[in-house]
């Protein structure tokens, strides 16, 4: 059971490559028998539930007897608790997609344009538009009633895209995302596509669930999503380039590989010569820009990136291979796929928000302006505040020897020079830092940062030490595999990347056991310090409806740097509900440490005695 490794996963889509290759009619009769395993399993509680449900109130009708004899030998409640478990295992909540609506009667081009594209594709309905404030386009199903689906399809268009692209590039995207939902070309290929995206998001649903009966469908969930994911991918690679071949049929050849050129430019350029520079500015402005989205269009219309520039970036993004970590195909092969021609996309004159939102296009960037503005304010002064505070202390930090400096002053220096000023003056005082401090994975993470930017390899023995950090994991496992392709390193950049996923797996694992208790687990008298010790049973005693407390110690088997405490209580009051009582308590006590708490009656009960038995009493 589990969920799968990087390496478990590529193997498991190259035994799928090789198994599609050698017999696709076989491949794809497997692939729809696994498919339709996970409808097994979730028919199979609801046949259960039914079961339970119509044999309760069958009994009920047919023979009292027999019911109030349950009743008496209190079986009904058995009953009445494994209906609630199996409800529960099927009561998965989705949340809706968000974004600025867009009513139909109002844009009309728009919506004539999504109309035209259905009809040619025989795709799934439209049921509603959203405008988002990302660059992207999607369209996310999202099922009526639950894990039983009864699909709710929502179109998703981001603000900067219509923004960054032409109508034909626009319509060569949306035709794209269409085809992944059309009945004009595989249907199987559209099924499979749709079955993937459901179990991951119901995957995922059940982690955020603790019920009993949750627990058991997110064991089978945790096994079987990834798995078919894994196995379905080389299907789901190949429905990229059908929808791409799809985008093409709609538009042409050509404005298909723009449109994909186009977002694979736009999205970084955007990022760095508007958003970064508009965000650097709130450095010297006390308050944020009003109107983002708007200047945005103007920075697109009338700074468009230089053709040389283009060039670079688009050389540089076909440079790229195509990788097991996503279904798309490099940029260089969905191209390949489309044309042989190297396309420039030409400069644009009118976007497509101007042309699909009409009379409605100043309306909807106000809308996105004063939200932006709104929701940015108070981090932007906040942001404001600190540059002001770091600069007048790097000015006194200055004006003293790097020597004389304590520990918090030294680090607070460097940072704030590796910010503002100079990284190589930074370089300095973190290696001084680390000098210190040999163990410090921060100083590390930056020294080998500052290393890699130069072209020194040594740099990747430093990063490696920020392996231990699942903050900085994400950012030093990309750092040090790209240097070493770079490098030509190839083999060396996998191996690095391998190593960075196992560092994951282990902090997930970290995270797994400090996150969660069980009565199975073992527990140990509590090593606590006195001032925590009273500053918890301060707390406790400010809890009217808390009566006598024990404190265990959970015995941790990977990372025993930070305890994990658990108390049980007996509560106070006749007219105490016990069943989230030990919830209220949590959230009452506000620790800035982990604890957790378990009530001496009610459903935990068994589970407090165990602490009872264990612990230390503290009140």
């Amino acid at each position: 059971m589990g969920r799968l490794s990087e390496e478990q996963f590529i193997e498991l889509v190259q035994k799928a490559e090789r198994d599609s290759f050698k017999s696709p009619g076989k491949y794809k009769l497997q692939l729809a028998l696994f498919a339709l395993l996970g409808y097994v399993v979730i028919f199979s509680v609801l046949f259960v539930l039914i079961i339970l449900v119509g044999g309760t109130v069958g009994i009920a009708l047919l023979s009292s007897s027999i019911f109030l004899l349950l009743l008496k030998k209190k079986l009904i409640f058995m009953i009445l608790a494994a209906i609630w478990v199996f409800l529960k295992a099927l009561w998965v909540k989705f949340e809706p997609p968000t974004g600025y609506r867009l009513e139909k009667n109002s844009y009309p081009a728009l919506f004539s344009e999504i109309d035209q594209l259905t009809r040619s594709l025989k795709s799934l309905k439209i049921h509603q538009v959203l405008v988002t404030d990302e660059l992207n386009a999607a369209v996310v199903q999202s099922p009526k009633y639950g894990i039983f689906g009864g699909q709710q399809n929502t179109l998703i268009l981001g603000l900067p895209l219509l923004l960054a692209l032409s109508p034909t590039e626009m319509r060569a995207v949306l035709a794209h995302e269409f085809g992944h939902l059309s009945g004009n070309h595989s249907r199987f290929s559209g099924w499979i596509y749709r079955v993937r995206i459901t179990w991951s998001r119901i995957m995922n649903s059940y982690e955020n669930t603790d019920s009993f009966g949750a627990s058991m469908m997110r064991s089978f969930f945790d096994w079987y999503a990834p798995k078919f994911s894994a196995y379905s991918f080389a299907l789901a690679r190949n429905n990229e380039y059908e929808a791409d071949d799809i985008s093409a049929e709609l538009t042409s050849p050509e404005t298909a590989a723009k449109a994909l050129v186009n977002v694979y430019v736009s999205a970084p350029y955007i990022e760095q010569d508007y958003w970064s520079k508009l965000i650097k500015s709130a450095d010297d402005s006390a308050s944020p820009p009003k109107t983002p989205f708007k200047d945005l269009a103007n920075f697109l219309k009338h700074s468009p990136i230089a053709r040389d520039e283009f060039v670079k970036r688009i050389e540089k993004e076909l440079e790229v291979k195509t990788h097991y970590s996503d279904t798309h195909p490099s940029l260089n092969d969905r191209v390949r796929s489309l044309t042989s021609e190297f396309v420039i996309p030409e400069p644009v004159k009118r976007n497509a928000a101007e042309v699909w939102l009409g009379d409605r296009y100043q309306a909807v960037l106000t809308h996105f302006d004063k939200k932006w503005y709104e929701d940015n304010r108070q981090g932007w002064k906040n942001r404001y505040d600190y540059v002001q505070n770091a600069r007048a202390s790097i000015v006194d930090f200055k004006s003293k020897q790097p020597d004389e400096l304590t520990d918090d002053e030294l680090w607070e220096y460097a940072s704030y020079t590796n910010e503002f000023e100079d990284a190589e003056a930074a370089y300095s005082l973190f290696s001084l830092y680390q000098k210190r401090h040999p163990d410090s994975i921060g100083a590390a993470y930056y020294v080998g940062k500052y290393l890699l930017n130069n072209n020194r390899p040594e740099g990747l023995s430093q990063l490696r030490v920020a392996f231990r950090s699942p903050n900085l994991l994400t950012e030093v496992a990309n750092l040090g595999y790209n240097f070493l392709i770079e490098l030509g390193e190839q083999d060396k950049a996998e191996k690095w990347w391998q190593d960075a996923a196992d560092a994951y797996k282990f902090h997930q694992e970290v995270y797994e056991e400090r996150e969660n208790i069980s009565i199975d687990d073992h527990f140990k008298w509590p090593e606590i310090g006195d001032e925590t010790l009273a500053n918890l049973k301060k707390r406790l005693k400010s809890q009217k409806n808390v009566g006598s407390v024990w404190l265990a110690e959970k015995v941790l088997k990977l990372d025993t740097t930070v305890p994990v405490y658990i108390i049980a209580f007996s509560p106070k009051g006749i007219f105490t509900r016990t069943d989230n009582a030990a919830q209220k308590l949590a959230n009452a006590l506000n620790l800035d440490f982990p604890i957790f708490v378990v009530c001496l009656k009610g459903d935990s009960k068994e589970f407090g005695k165990k602490i009872k038995a264990i612990g230390k009493r503290i009140l």
